[in-house]
């Protein structure tokens, strides 16, 4: 019988934690028609126990035929536990007001989906999951409410 190292165990021990704690990361909030000069953002959350390395993560918004990408999160990246980390957009973007995000980790795997939403006021109201993190994958999860970018949508 072969003995496995310890070294493999470890690293395997590692990725299995890794897994489990970045199925805590949700989308947690999404601009999708900001005021006058604004840009679209999406906010995740971790609502689990451990930190998260969020490391080259990404997200989308996608409104029929239209795809804004963000940037990916920069190297070293930890989102801590009840943390907060906000994607920016561009203020170029157009598209028209609606749309749904995309969670993506850095392998490219899709970690979380919002339904599509539609925003035609143009001002700082935006679509946030209350409480936090909230994930049953029911449309009851998303309020429309005051924007909380970067901190709980629960005020």
């Amino acid at each position: 019988m072969k003995k496995t190292s310890n070294a493999l165990c470890f690293a395997a021990t590692v990725m299995v934690l890794t897994f489990s704690a970045a199925a805590s990361v949700v989308l947690n909030e999404m601009e999708l028609n900001p005021p006058e000069g604004g840009a679209d953002w999406v906010e995740i959350y971790n609502s689990g126990n451990d930190s998260v390395d969020i490391s080259g993560w990404t997200a989308t918004i996608t409104d029929g035929s239209w795809v804004g990408k963000f940037p990916a999160v920069s190297a070293g990246t930890i989102l801590p536990s009840k943390g907060f980390y906000v994607f920016n957009g561009q203020s170029s973007w157009n598209h028209d007001n609606g749309g749904f995000a995309t969670l993506y980790a850095a392998s490219g795997e899709e970690v979380d989906r919002s339904a599509t939403r539609k925003d035609d006021l143009n001002n700082d109201f935006t679509y946030g999951r209350k409480p936090d993190g909230h994930d049953t994958n029911a449309d009851a999860d998303w309020g429309l409410g005051s924007a909380t970018k970067g901190s709980s949508n629960v005020r």
